[in-house]
């Protein structure tokens, strides 16, 4: 099929909004996002309807044909990571590709853009800085010995009785990860944006990780957990290939949840003063994200004790959508709740007066929670008992307070 303009340089992916259809004349009528208007003639006129997005590229044909897109391509967001994949022949026009969408702009000085660069783009929808001298790779595997495997953790014997906290959080979690691994996406049926993300937010010891055990338990998934600062020091260098096999492997072993414990040491905020090794992690990451459907059954959960310092491309909407505050003061309705779970399997733990507990325990964690049995188990032990007795959880108590006091003042000290 052959497309005959009116001079423009429509080479190299130009990406066109219909404007009008004039079926006398034979033209399409256009808008670029550039700014730049015209018309193509020839069978486009039959096939187009106005209000369209087409994607015309440099050579028209059966295998490379014009394509209709979606309103999502029209615009390059900002907060998103291209790759630069083309220079014009004269030098004077960049096309910047993500996911699928192409957006060609005016080359610029100094240091003018290089094919295969990874790009940040700026809230503005303009490139921005220079992430990586390499394109980050979607498609490929990562050539060295990393075992995406290897992060695939047993989530244990945990239910949701379990987990003792919030109901309302434990529905709402479980309510969008059934939703997000719904095998028929429903979601995608009914016409509304999918579920990808989440991010749990609150201090530690709240029971972030334990309720990304308990739903991929719960919904029957693998379990995939990647600790924050061991990707920092380990993944150096051609990074984002293995972050990208990582997604890959879970898509191909899926229904999947793939859970980043601290987050925040990935993708904190880019910024005047982060370096360029920083913001390498955010774009592979972010492009990882993006890069992955909805609809290949995984679901990333995310989880940190410092929101603010997130990259906020991280919190828009298509990635980490939904968020999850876990309290780290219980109410006393809570902290019953935690303390029951906690001892559900702990053997003696009848022997408990649960009103005192609560009433002692009042601005504690769910981990300083569980450490009374902890504490109380060693007394049994060290005593020679198989089962905890009225003493042992008396002593836990105040062992675990005088550990809980030990630490806060630690803290306050760092």
């Amino acid at each position: 099929m052959s497309v005959t303009g009116n001079g423009l340089d429509l080479s190299y992916g130009s990406i066109l909004r219909v404007r009008r259809i004039d079926e006398e004349a034979g033209r399409v009528w256009f808008d670029r996002r550039d700014g730049a208007s015209g018309w193509l003639g020839g069978p486009l006129v039959d096939t187009v309807e106005a209000g369209q997005i087409l994607y015309i590229p440099d050579q028209v044909n059966d295998d490379d044909p014009v394509r209709v897109l979606s309103e999502e391509d029209w615009l390059i967001r900002g907060g998103d990571v291209a790759t630069v994949s083309l220079i014009s022949e004269d030098g004077s026009t960049a096309v910047l590709e993500l996911n699928g969408r192409h957006q060609t702009f005016a080359q610029r000085e100094p240091e003018p853009f290089v094919k295969g660069q990874t790009i940040a783009v700026d809230s503005d929808g303009r490139p921005g800085l220079v992430l990586s001298s390499k394109p980050i790779d979607r498609f490929g595997r990562a050539e060295d010995d990393l075992d995406p495997a290897s992060f695939i953790h047993t989530p244990g014997d945990v239910t949701l009785d379990d987990f003792g906290g919030s109901s309302v959080l434990v529905e709402r979690a479980l309510e969008l990860a059934r939703v997000a691994l719904d095998p028929g996406q429903r979601l995608r049926e009914i016409g509304v944006n999918p579920v990808k993300g989440i991010l749990f937010s609150g201090p530690s010891g709240t029971g972030k990780t334990h309720l990304a055990r308990v739903l991929s338990k719960e919904l029957g998934t693998r379990f995939y957990l990647i600790d924050g600062p061991e990707i920092v020091n380990k993944w150096v260098g051609e990074s984002e290939q293995r972050l990208r096999a990582l997604f890959q492997h879970a898509e191909e072993h899926a229904p999947a949840i793939i859970f980043f414990d601290e987050i925040d040491s990935i993708v904190t905020s880019r910024g005047d003063d982060a370096s360029e090794h920083s913001g390498r992690l955010v774009g592979q990451f972010l492009t990882a994200l993006d890069g992955f459907k909805a609809s290949q059954g995984v679901l990333v959960i995310a989880s940190t004790n410092l929101p603010g310092a997130l990259d906020t491309a991280l919190l828009r909407p298509g990635r980490l959508t939904f968020k999850l505050e876990f309290d780290g003061s219980p109410s006393p309705e809570d902290r019953l709740k935690i303390l029951r779970a906690s001892a559900r399997k702990v053997r003696g733990s009848e022997h408990a007066d649960w009103d005192v507990l609560v009433k002692a325990t009042e601005g504690w964690s769910a981990a300083e929670l569980a450490m009374i049995w902890t504490e109380a188990g060693i007394l049994a032990v060290v005593d020679k008992r198989d089962e905890l007795c009225t003493e042992d959880i008396t002593a836990g108590l105040v062992r675990a307070a005088r550990n809980r006091d030990v630490s806060r003042r630690q803290e306050r000290q760092a």
